[in-house]
């Protein structure tokens, strides 16, 4: 993470709109495709920008995000950090998981990211660290999620009492068909089919239980091992190093960009990103296609296994986190049964034909919340 712009205790009020921009411009030169206009397009600086299609498609997606609702300026559990490095940090964070949800989106249709337009209103008392830790986040996660096609094609700048910022990605299929998340109609309906997920689930969401504890109460659960009592043992360094991972993916998601492609290759008939959790989203899956979901109990203890000296530490449940944390934004695809997973795939569970087992049609996983829902 680069440090903040120089003068950084101003405020946004005090450039203007111009040096917003210079501040947001800075950052964003540093991508990868930055300076890589094709012939016949045009990048920002004018009304509209001009972008390339290469097989006359392109792949479009968008997020929003609001203050106090999809990320914090100020976590409960930094309570004590303040100044121009805090601000920074906050917005960094902000505007990786931006980027990072939306390209998480491209990904999921077996495209390559192209593109990022940034819809950003704000008040005249917002700090520029945060704004230039955002652009340095949005930048960090095209540079380090491997987006090297990716460049900055625009966006808008507004007033408003709070922080609202919206990401709208592009992406190119490279002349493949999209996979969506509905089977192609030649797949049987009662031909029982594999669950199949790239990435690690539960670690966002036990990031998010960390940074949401109030430090003191934090500092001395992770020391007491759970309990609150000052006579228990205390669980070593391993907890604290996973409060400290979890945090970091809350703030720093890193969906495995090319595994669409990856999976798509391999046959997949269907693909969903998680982003609402394993639980919701593979009952989206399943509900597109008249089925259920049946996941696998032993994919559900292993993955939580990790996560559970934290867990106790914090009194939760690692398998809650598992099954129904959001933000991880891991690729869930579907094969044919008995298809060996391609590299980086896990086999997780499966679609079957029939009435759901569950409310949310979906058995194995625990008892619980069905995870994330904005209303």
């Amino acid at each position: 993470m680069n440090a903040p712009v120089p003068g950084c205790g101003a405020v946004v009020g005090g450039l203007g709109e111009a040096g917003v921009l210079r501040v947001l411009e800075r950052r964003f030169a540093t991508v990868p495709a930055a300076g890589d206009w094709p012939e016949g397009t045009v990048g920002p600086g004018d009304d509209a920008a001009v972008v390339a299609a290469p097989d006359g498609r392109f792949v479009i997606t968008t997020d929003a995000m609001a203050q106090d609702r999809d990320f914090r300026l100020r976590w409960p559990a930094e309570a004590s950090r303040r100044g121009a490095r805090a601000d920074f940090a906050a917005g960094h964070a902000t505007g990786w998981k931006a980027a990072a949800q939306n390209l998480s989106d491209v990904n999921a249709m077996g495209a390559t990211p192209t593109g990022i337009l940034l819809a950003l209103t704000m008040p005249g008392r917002t700090p520029v660290a945060w704004v230039d830790g955002l652009a340095a986040g949005i930048a960090g996660a095209v540079r380090h999620l491997g987006a090297r096609d990716c460049r900055v094609v625009g966006g808008d700048l507004g007033s408003d009492d709070r922080i609202t910022l919206a990401i709208t990605a592009t992406g190119d299929l490279g002349g493949r068909p999209p996979v969506r998340r509905t089977l192609p109609r030649g797949v049987p309906a009662d031909r029982p089919v594999d669950l199949v997920l790239c990435g690690h689930a539960g670690w966002s969401a036990a990031g998010l239980a960390v940074l949401d504890t109030p430090r003191a109460e934090l500092l001395e659960r992770l020391g007491a091992g759970g309990t609150g009592s000052s006579a228990a043992p205390a669980p070593g360094p391993g907890v604290h190093r996973l409060a400290a991972l979890a945090a970091g993916r809350q703030w720093r998601p890193r969906p495995v960009l090319g595994s669409g492609r990856v999976a798509a290759r391999a046959g997949a008939l269907a693909m969903m990103d998680v982003s609402d959790g394993v639980l919701k989203d593979a009952g989206r899956l399943a509900a597109a296609n008249g089925r259920r979901v049946e996941l696998d109990p032993e994919w559900i203890r292993a993955e939580a296994a990790v996560l559970e000296p934290l867990a106790r530490a914090l009194g939760a449940d690692a398998g809650d986190w598992v099954a129904a944390g959001g933000e991880d934004y891991g690729l869930l695809a579907v094969l044919p049964a008995g298809t060996p997973p391609p590299a980086g795939f896990r086999r997780i569970g499966r679609l079957l034909l029939g009435s759901p087992g569950a409310p949310d049609g979906v058995t194995g996983a625990p008892a619980g919340g069905g995870g994330w829902d904005h209303f």
